[in-house]
């Protein structure tokens, strides 16, 4: 995966246009794409890797779980650990979620407006058992930026 960090110029100057470029490669890809649009249409921004693979279910996990970890790596998803959830038959305790970075780049990339349909499809999606309790696990919550981001705060009331 190529580096995304902001490429310089001769002046050493930071190349706006080459950062966005990496990025569209990078959120584009169409595995992590689905991974995006997964996690943007849960309840809770924040999904269990089988949770994950159920929406994605077109991909081997393998592959799903190579990109989940190319997300976490360029910082735009974060590992979000629910400790009480380990000794808990049946429960995720590790969950996929974005940071305040990948949150950001969500809203320049204008990913956010889709997050109506996107929550309307899981919504609408059957799950089996073994989803649904997983959708239902108790989570860690997600640090305050990226909950007002996603308004999750809002719903709730």
């Amino acid at each position: 995966m190529a580096d995304i960090s902001a490429r310089s110029n001769s002046d050493g100057e930071e190349n706006p246009l080459e950062r966005q470029r990496e990025l569209m490669a990078l959120l584009s890809q169409e595995t992590r794409h689905s991974i995006i649009q997964a996690l943007l249409g849960h309840p809770a921004v924040l999904a269990s890797a089988d949770e994950i693979n159920h929406f994605i279910s077109s991909k081997s996990k393998k592959t799903v779980q190579e990109q989940l970890e190319v997300l976490v790596e360029a910082g735009i998803l974060a590992i979000y650990e629910y400790p009480p959830n380990k000794d808990r038959r049946g429960l995720p305790w590790k969950f996929y979620g974005f940071t305040k970075y990948g949150a950001d780049i969500l809203g320049d990339f204008n990913y956010l407006k889709g997050v109506p349909m996107a929550r309307a499809v899981h919504q609408k999606t059957r799950k089996p058992e073994k989803i649904e309790r997983h959708e239902t696990a108790p989570r860690p919550p997600l640090p305050e930026p990226v909950r007002m981001t996603f308004r999750l705060d809002e719903e709730a009331k």
